[in-house]
């Protein structure tokens, strides 16, 4: 939270710094029906409807309904050299109809500065207080206790966009991120570094193609977030490697509505992900490999000059394949999401 004052601070001072800058606020409101939304495996689903494990779920109900808001405050400016720079204050809040127990919200702050028509680079940090995953058994319990499973994140990005011409776009992007799980589950506390490029292309006015591929790694504490005196059993390493490949089409102004351009956007997202743990006592993660798969859809509409609409579907499933049975049943699940955005601009 210290790091996110400080950067909100830097940022602020330096737009104060600037005689003359433009301020453009933004305000997002949506509606997300989430059909399932602590991405439980059919197994859990069973489980959880058979009320027979109440100290496990706090569901009230396995999908909801998710509100959110979002406030943006972005400030416009010539700072270097004459350059445009650009920075964005942020916050989301997300707020569950049925299962209050998963609300939650973040801070952003970003700044983005042009060097030219073609070439920019973008700065972003992001900071989620607490994120709620589930609740599972820790190892510092002798006994079979549910413990809520959940952290905070600090993820900070960077990217640099090129435009080689009017059909070809390139970026290039670095994340890192550091996950703080609580005081039971603090062998999950982790280091992410994420490397990835995107390529865009423009063949006519009415469609682009967008293509990426990341590489990233989880660098999980594992034993060493235990003292030699602490009498651990198993030690669980979350630890893991993924291959990260997308692809979206957009049609943008393919038809109009009342004189006005409807855009489509079509995606899909392949995510392989390969654990690191070397303990077969550690079920869970030894020898476990997931691939998880996502596809969704989206239709944009401008209602009027201020105002803009966005109605969306996504579907994501995930497999597991692992030496134990009962691992790839737990961790195979389906979901989907279908909401309406608003977007009002000044």
């Amino acid at each position: 939270m210290k790091k996110y004052l400080v950067f909100t601070i830097i940022i602020l001072a330096i737009s104060l710094a600037v005689q003359a800058f433009e301020i453009n606020p933004k305000f997002t409101l949506e509606a997300d029906y989430n059909s399932n939304i602590l991405s439980l495996s059919q197994n859990d689903l069973n489980r959880f409807e058979s009320g027979n494990e109440p100290d496990k779920f706090l569901l009230e109900t396995s999908d909801d309904l998710i509100t959110s808001a979002k406030l943006e405050l972005n400030l416009k400016h010539r700072l270097l050299a004459g350059h445009t720079q650009i920075n964005r204050i942020a916050v989301k809040y997300n707020k569950f109809l049925n299962n209050d127990f998963e609300d939650n919200y973040f801070f952003e702050v970003s700044l983005k500065q042009f060097l030219s028509k073609k070439l920019n680079f973008g700065v972003y940090y992001y900071y989620y207080p607490e994120i709620y995953v589930n609740r599972y058994d820790s190892v510092l319990d002798a006994e079979n206790i549910f413990r809520d499973f959940t952290y905070s994140k600090n993820s900070f990005i960077g990217k640099i966009n090129y435009s080689l011409n009017p059909k070809f776009k390139f970026d290039y992007k670095f994340g890192f991120s550091q996950l703080f799980y609580n005081e039971y589950f603090t062998e999950y506390d982790a280091n992410n570094f994420e490397s990835g490029i995107g390529i865009k292309y423009v063949p006519k006015d009415w469609i682009s193609i967008n293509a990426g591929y990341a590489f990233k790694i989880s660098k999980a504490k594992a034993g060493d977030a235990f003292s030699d005196h602490q009498p651990i059993t198993i030690i669980k390493d979350g630890s893991y490697q993924a291959d990260i490949f997308d692809l979206s089409i957009d049609l943008p102004a393919l038809f109009s509505l009342f004189s006005k351009p409807v855009n489509l956007g079509f995606g899909t997202k392949y995510e392989h992900v390969y654990f690191q743990a070397e303990n077969g006592l550690d079920e869970y993660h030894y020898g476990r490999e997931d691939n998880v798969f996502t596809f969704d859809s989206d239709m944009r509409y401008k209602i009027a000059k201020n105002f803009s609409l966005k109605c969306f579907y996504k579907y994501k499933f995930r497999n597991t394949r692992s030496p134990y049975i009962n691992v790839e049943v737990d961790k195979k699940y389906n979901l989907y999401e279908t909401g309406v955005t608003l977007v009002y601009s000044l």
